[in-house]
């Protein structure tokens, strides 16, 4: 624990910090976790002078507190207290063990088993719920989604020797999927932005969403949904336990219909996004997930796997 950072976060969040240890650090923050006389916190610190990513973490937050502190099955992680000139922000602490862990150890228990099926409607549940409060008819897709589209398909094609044996086109079709998107004029709406497992916590029959970094106001519920599919297909797991998990998911959304351009593009973006990050990375375990991803549920086809 670095005592100086302690002292000085705990003056620009008047909130006495008690301890603050280091979970991990990235590129964009540093994110510890810290005890406080009002319980555990998260406390998130921005690199750089630029604001921005904290605030759309903030409005995530804040948005999320509406959400869950009115529904029994959510964890509500309370209201972010944020001090965007430092570039600072603290969270409420969400309880329990990531979905992941509890996915795992559901291979060899029926009842755990069971009970992340149910988990999985009332996530389908409130990714329709999110959906249907926050659309927004009057605006446009959010052009960050197509640029980070462009980017992971450019960046697949320009890899040695896997480019030009599996994307060698990929760059090109890109133009194309996207523009069938735009012309669908799909309305946008709120997502989580990384939305998969280990993002998602488990206390007995209730769950919690963390980590907004990435929420998007003008995305579309495909870009979770698919986020999510990509994250269980690579998961080790029984194949009917996916399908099962996958059913009461949609069970919980209830019937949703979207133009086929649409279910394409989210498919395509999650598919390429999933493989950049995977076939990209150093580490050799990332690398040959991608690679059995590229030979099996991450090949070209039909979207109809991750939204039926």
């Amino acid at each position: 624990m670095n005592d100086n950072d302690r002292r000085q976060y705990s003056i620009d969040l008047d909130i006495d910090l008690k301890s603050l240890d280091l979970i991990k650090e990235n590129k964009y923050c540093i994110i510890y976790v810290a005890d406080t006389p009002h319980g555990r916190r998260i406390v998130k610190k921005y690199k750089g002078e630029d604001s921005s990513l904290v605030k759309i973490e903030s409005d995530a937050l804040t948005f999320y507190h509406e959400l869950a502190q009115n529904d029994s099955d959510l964890m509500d992680s309370g209201v972010p207290l944020l001090r965007e000139d430092k570039n600072l922000l603290c969270i409420g602490f969400i309880e329990g063990d990531a979905f992941s862990d509890v996915l795992y150890r559901a291979r060899k228990d029926e009842v755990v088993r069971n009970s992340s099926i149910r988990l999985m409607r009332i996530l389908g549940r409130v990714i329709r719920t999110i959906y249907d409060t926050t659309r927004k008819p009057e605006e446009k897709t959010s052009p960050f989604i197509f640029e980070y589209f462009y980017y992971c398909s450019n960046r697949l094609h320009k890899m040695p020797i896997l480019g030009d044996i599996f994307f060698k086109k990929i760059s090109e079709d890109s133009i194309e999927i996207a523009g069938e998107f735009e012309r669908s004029n799909i309305e946008p709406s709120f997502i989580h932005g990384d939305l998969v497992f280990k993002n998602i916590h488990v206390k007995g029959e209730r769950l919690g969403l963390i980590d907004f970094a990435n929420a998007n106001s003008l995305s579309h519920p495909l870009n979770d949904i698919c986020n999510l599919s990509f994250a269980l297909a690579n998961m080790i797991l029984p194949k009917s336990f996916k399908t099962e998990l996958l059913e009461g998911f949609h069970l919980g959304m209830g019937k949703l219909d979207f133009p086929q351009s649409v279910k394409r593009f989210y498919y395509e973006y999650h598919r390429r996004r999933w493989l950049m990050l995977k076939l990209t990375s150093r580490n050799p375990v990332d690398f040959m997930q991608g690679v059995r991803g590229l030979l099996t549920f991450a090949r070209h086809s039909a979207p109809e796997i991750m939204m039926p």
